[in-house]
C-alpha cells in the first residue's frame, strides 16, 4: 500500500548533503542544484563533472570518506555510493538526528523517494512507484509529458497571473473554486481548439468572458451567472477494447463535467473519468432498455443548458446504428453546440481484430453494413435484403436474436446457403467467442451454443478464406474461443 504523503519541498538555500561522487550521485546533485539547494558533497572519488561544479562555486566538496554524524544540521541527506556499509552508516546517523534521508536503491532505508519528474515552465509533475520500480515511473512520466507539455504550461502561467484578482473578487472558497473550475474548462477548450488548428496562442484569462460575467469593478457580483455555454460531444468509444477509442476522444472525455454512457462502453474508459464527474448510465440492450431515447435527449439538453461539458459516450461510432444523428438533430434544434468525435465501429473493428479483411482483392470488393432490427417495432422483413445480398461481404449488427429470420431473408434474396458465416460475441474483448459455419446451418449452431449476447454477424467468402486466421489469431494477448464448422 502506497501511503506516501506527496509534498513538493522548497530547497532554495537549504543545506543538503550528498554522500557519493559517481554517476548516480551526479544525477541527484544536478537536480538539487537546479532547485536551488545549498549542496555539499562528501566522497573519496569524484566524477569529473562534480569537480567542475565545485571549481565554479556551484557546490561545496569534501574529497574524502564520510565521517560519522556529518548529517547533523542538514535539511536533507542523499547517499549514493557502492559501499553498503557507508550507506547503512549514513542512514543510522540520519535517523539519530531526525534528518530525512534517501539511500539510493535501498527502499527500506528511505524516509522519502525521488520521483520521476517532468517540468515545463511552472508546471512540475513527479511520479512515485513507492520505491518499487523507478523505471516504470519514468515511463509514466514520459507519457504525461507527451500528453500535457504542449500548452498546459502556458495555461498555468495565465491562471497564475489572475490568482490574486480572483481571491479579491471571490472572498469565499466555494465561489472561488467554482470560478476556477469554469475558467479552467474554458481555457482547456481553447487549448484543444488551437491544437487542432496548429496554434499555441490563446487570449489572456483576464479578458475571458467568464471573468467579465463574474466580476464588476473588481468586486464579486452576487448571483451573477457564468457566461460559459454548455456543449455536448458525441464520442465513439470503439468496439469494446478501451484502447480503441481515439486520442481525441480520450482527451475530451478527461475534461467532461458529465458522461452519459451506453451498456457497450468498457469500464476501462470510465476509469479515465475523475470520480467527481457525474456519470449517467443509459444502457440499451435488446429487450432491456434502461432509458427511452427521449429521456436521454432530455438529460443531454438539461446538463448542457447548465453550462456543462457533456460527453455522450457511445459504443462503436456515434453515427453507425448509434442514434447519434437523432441526438445531434435534437440538440441542434435546441441551440446546443454539438461536436462529433468518430469512433471505430464494431462492423470494422471486430472483423479486423480477428484478421478478417472485409475487402480483399479477387475475393471481396464491396461491403454492406446492416442492422438486424432497424426499429424495435419492426422485424427483419423491413430491410432491403435484395440490395444487401449483392455485397461480397455483409456485416450485420444486433442480429443474433433474429439470426434465423436473417438467414431466411438472405437465402431468399439470393445468397447461397453454403456461404461462410462468422458470429462474433464480445469482439476485441478477452471474453470473445466466435462461431463459424455455413449460412444455412449457423442459426442452429448459435442456438446450440446458447448465443443470446450482443454479437456481430459477418457473411462472405472472406470468412472461410481466412479461417486459418480465426483458428490461430491472438488479439491483445487474448485467445478467442472458436467453434468452427465449414
Amino acid at each position: 500500500m502506497n501511503n506516501l504523503y506527496p509534498v513538493f519541498l522548497k530547497l532554495e538555500h537549504r543545506p543538503v548533503l550528498v554522500v557519493g561522487g559517481g554517476k548516480v550521485a551526479l544525477q541527484k546533485i544536478s537536480g538539487l542544484l537546479h532547485d536551488g539547494a545549498d549542496t555539499t558533497v562528501v566522497a573519496p572519488v569524484l566524477a569529473e563533472a562534480i569537480t567542475s561544479m565545485a571549481a565554479s562555486g556551484k557546490l561545496r566538496v569534501f574529497n574524502r570518506d564520510y565521517h560519522g554524524d556529518e548529517v547533523h544540521g542538514y535539511f536533507l541527506v542523499i547517499a549514493a555510493t557502492d559501499d553498503r556499509s557507508v550507506q547503512k552508516r549514513v542512514f543510522e546517523d540520519a535517523q539519530k538526528w531526525n534528518v530525512p534521508v534517501n539511500i539510493v536503491d535501498e527502499p527500506g532505508m528511505c524516509d522519502f523517494y525521488l520521483g520521476a519528474v517532468f517540468q515545463e515552465g511552472e508546471l512540475k509533475v513527479a511520479v512515485s512507484t513507492n520505491g518499487k520500480s523507478p523505471t516504470l515511473g519514468k515511463i509514466i512520466r514520459d507519457k504525461i509529458r507527451e500528453e500535457y507539455s504542449k500548452s498546459y504550461p502556458d495555461v498555468l502561467d495565465r491562471l497564475g497571473k489572475i490568482r490574486e484578482d480572483v481571491r479579491s473578487a471571490y472572498p469565499d472558497s466555494e465561489s472561488r473554486k467554482r470560478f476556477h473550475e469554469q475558467i479552467m474548462k474554458s481555457e482547456l477548450e481553447q487549448v484543444r481548439r488551437n491544437m487542432e488548428q496548429g496554434r499555441r496562442d490563446t487570449p489572456a484569462c483576464r479578458n475571458d468572458a467568464l471573468w467579465r460575467a463574474g466580476t464588476e469593478h473588481g468586486e464579486r457580483k452576487e448571483d451573477a451567472p457564468y457566461s460559459r455555454k454548455g456543449k455536448v460531444y458525441l464520442i465513439g468509444a470503439g468496439p469494446g477494447d478501451p484502447e480503441l477509442i481515439t486520442l481525441k476522444g480520450i482527451r475530451i472525455l478527461r475534461t467532461a463535467d458529465v458522461v452519459v454512457y451506453d451498456a457497450l462502453v468498457s469500464d476501462g474508459l470510465l476509469f479515465e473519468v475523475p470520480q467527481s464527474v457525474e456519470k449517467i448510465y443509459v444502457g440499451k440492450r435488446a429487450g432491456k432498455h434502461c432509458m427511452k431515447q427521449s429521456e436521454i435527449n432530455a438529460i443531454l439538453l438539461k446538463r448542457s443548458q447548465e453550462g456543462k461539458t457533456v460527453v455522450r459516450l457511445k459504443g462503436g461510432d456515434p453515427f453507425i446504428f448509434g442514434r447519434g444523428g437523432e441526438e445531434m438533430e435534437f440538440l441542434n434544434d435546441a441551440g446546443i453546440e454539438v461536436e462529433v468525435v468518430p469512433g471505430v465501429t464494431s462492423g470494422i473493428g471486430v472483423p479486423t481484430s480477428l484478421g478478417i479483411p472485409l475487402t480483399y482483392r479477387n475475393v471481396a470488393s464491396s461491403v454492406a453494413f446492416v442492422t438486424g432490427h432497424e426499429d424495435p417495432e419492426k422485424d427483419c422483413k423491413s430491410i432491403n435484403w435484395e440490395g444487401i445480398a449483392s455485397a461480397d461481404s455483409i456485416v450485420i449488427y444486433m442480429g443474433v436474436r433474429r439470426v434465423a429470420c436473417i438467414v431466411e431473408r438472405l437465402i431468399d434474396a439470393g445468397v447461397t446457403p453454403e456461404k461462410p458465416v462468422a458470429v462474433i460475441f464480445g469482439g476485441t474483448l478477452p471474453t470473445a467467442q466466435v462461431i463459424t459455419g455455413k449460412l444455412s446451418e449457423i442459426s442452429d449452431q448459435v442456438a446450440e451454443a446458447g448465443g443470446n449476447l450482443p454479437g456481430l454477424i459477418v457473411v462472405g467468402d472472406v470468412v472461410s478464406k481466412f479461417s486459418w486466421s480465426l483458428s490461430n489469431y491472438r488479439y491483445c494477448e487474448h485467445d478467442y474461443v472458436l467453434r468452427e464448422s465449414f
